[in-house]
């Protein structure tokens, strides 16, 4: 990833079909079964529109994030805290699936049909296009896996071609296989010199323009984020993927944020302040906040607003009769109550959501005691409060630097490899307050100051934050919850992996209560029940069936307090 503008040409946000659907009945009808619509397409292309397509998904943002993963992580809560069921899955979540078989996987199929249909001598120059295609394709077939389970890979995306519209269902486990394998073979590709010169993406390629270093270095840490999804199912097929991209030389592997993989748009990418995209009503959770105001975190106010409740508005809200005399509040960064019961007490309602008023000037004016998600950091173009709209960039991150080096601090911390878990969790706490200090500015976040190096290394040495090989799993698993706010399903699947946050870890999250009940976080998505009609029935049942054996599956497929299958407790 280049932290640097990335010009879109004309008509970019044209060239993706941009089809928001979830259901996964309809998800293997192909838009387009003539194979003859694309033969004037270029293949570098169709490479463009999967990007747009795996990025673009508002409805994605919204559903997915903003209202379920956000909340059950708590990194946000709904603007009067959560409500009483907030975990249980209603309809729209999850979008990924269909993205997968319309408009990613089967567009990133398109760019190997294409290059097919070229003249023969013309071929040879696509070989790494075609890998690139590749690594993209397996990473969004592992993030849609990774959360449910059993899907269709090796039958799948074959409509277009004469394939099969019932592909079979692979197991997690042998998916999870067939990508390593297969990202394995794209480095060696990427690797070889070939003997004919090669196509470049170019501008199609908004990761990282064609470069085909960067895309080895991208590939290594994808095996090594899928080989860490085992650790609790297959420790030794783990280590042995891990041993092996870990010896790679030094020049095939992340080594500073430039590496990063991450998709970086123009703030028109997301819309206005009225778009799904549109993150205004997520309030700041409080556990996050307040461990990041303990320990004087630099990427405070990249993450969250300030509230209005200052010194001064306070004594004029006291003068007001508003606030009995006495009231002070220092802090300017306060989230909510993330537990049902605990933002509906008595106490807590007066105290941060009972609304309050000034008026100043003539005007009447709303002061909030609690702090905001920032907008800008999930919306670049959010308009600010005086309605200017935001011109900064978005970042969508997929594997950043700081990511992999905390897989690297987990695998050392665990004796898995040989390395210095101090040095690779140092390392990643501090390219996450670097990724975060450039996506602030390049996003231009309001009431953003840009860090200091004074203040990352006091945060560095902060006794809740400076490196203990007696906790360095809650150490690193607390600072990967907090990298990862920019991208919650990962936070979601850490929690998964190890457990941490809980309320017992460094960074403690309590445990959610309603109605004086322990609420059930959700692990994987809820699973349509096969209906007789469809015409892929069979497959579908016997996936579920096979899924069902395992423990922890859950009551029935749409429970999603379940497991898949690398999800062990």
């Amino acid at each position: 990833m280049m932290i640097s503008y990335k010009k879109y040409f004309s008509g970019l946000l044209m060239a993706g079909t941009l089809v928001f659907s979830g259901c996964q009945k309809e998800a293997f009808v192909e838009t387009n079964i003539n194979p003859e619509g694309l033969t004037s397409v270029p293949p570098a292309n169709q490479f463009l529109n999967a990007t747009i397509s795996l990025h673009g998904q508002d409805f994605e943002a919204y559903y997915d994030l903003y209202q379920r993963i956000m909340p059950w992580m708590q990194y946000s809560t709904g603007v009067n805290g959560n409500g009483q069921n907030f975990t249980q899955v209603y309809d729209n979540f999850s979008q990924r699936y269909g993205r997968l078989y319309n408009g990613v996987g089967n567009t990133l199929v398109d760019v190997e049909k294409l290059v097919g249909n070229l003249a023969a001598e013309e071929q040879p120059r696509y070989v790494h296009m075609i890998r690139i295609a590749r690594i993209l394709k397996a990473y969004y077939t592992f993030y849609v896996s990774d959360i449910y389970g059993s899907i269709p890979y090796t039958e799948a995306f074959q409509a277009r071609y004469g394939g099969t519209l019932t592909p079979k269902y692979d197991p997690q486990q042998t998916i999870f296989a067939t990508l390593d394998s297969e990202l394995k073979e794209a480095i060696t590709v990427l690797k070889t010199p070939q003997t004919a010169s090669q196509v470049a993406l170019g501008s199609n390629d908004q990761y990282y323009a064609g470069n085909t270093q960067q895309w080895v270095k991208a590939a290594n840490a994808l095996r090594l984020k899928i080989a860490m999804r085992l650790a609790k199912r297959d420790q030794a097929t783990m280590k042995a993927i891990a041993t092996e991209v870990l010896s790679s030389p030094a020049t095939d592997l992340m080594s500073s944020n430039t590496d990063g993989w991450v998709f970086v748009t123009p703030a028109s990418f997301t819309g206005g302040s009225d778009a799904n995209w549109n993150p205004a009503n997520l309030r700041a959770g409080k556990p996050l906040v307040d461990f990041m105001w303990d320990t004087q975190d630099p990427r405070l106010d990249a993450y969250f607003t300030p509230n209005s409740y200052s010194q001064a508005n306070i004594d004029l809200l006291i003068s007001g009769g508003q606030l009995p005399a006495g009231t002070k509040e220092s802090r300017r960064y306060l989230g909510g109550f993330t537990s049902p019961d605990a933002a509906r007490t008595a106490q807590n309602v007066q105290r941060y959501y009972s609304p309050r008023y000034l008026t100043l000037n003539g005007n009447r004016t709303a002061i909030d005691t609690l702090s905001y998600i920032q907008p800008r950091l999930f919306q670049a173009g959010y308009a600010d409060a005086a309605g200017t709209a935001g011109t900064g960039r978005n970042y969508f991150p997929v594997i950043t630097y700081a990511d992999f080096c905390y897989m690297r601090a987990e695998l050392a911390a665990q004796a898995v490899t040989s390395e210095s878990a101090k040095t690779w969790y140092e390392t990643g706490v501090t390219a996450s307050l670097d990724w975060y200090d450039a996506v602030a500015q390049g996003a231009q976040l309001t009431n953003y100051t840009p860090m200091t190096a004074t203040e990352k290394a006091a945060y560095l040495s902060n006794a809740k934050v400076a490196f203990n090989a007696a906790k360095a799993m809650d150490l690193i698993a607390s600072q990967e919850y907090i990298h990862f706010l920019r991208q919650p399903s990962e936070g979601w699947a850490t929690w998964k992996r190890t457990g941490i946050p809980n309320p017992s870890s460094t960074l403690p999250l309590p445990a959610l209560i309603s109605n004086g009940a322990t609420l059930t976080v959700p692990r994987r998505a809820p699973l349509g029940i096969p209906n007789v009609n469809d015409p892929n029935y069979a497959n579908r049942k016997a996936a579920l069936d096979e899924m069902a054996k395992e423990s922890g599956f859950g009551t029935d497929p749409q429970d999603a307090t379940g497991r898949v299958w690398w999800d062990r407790p």
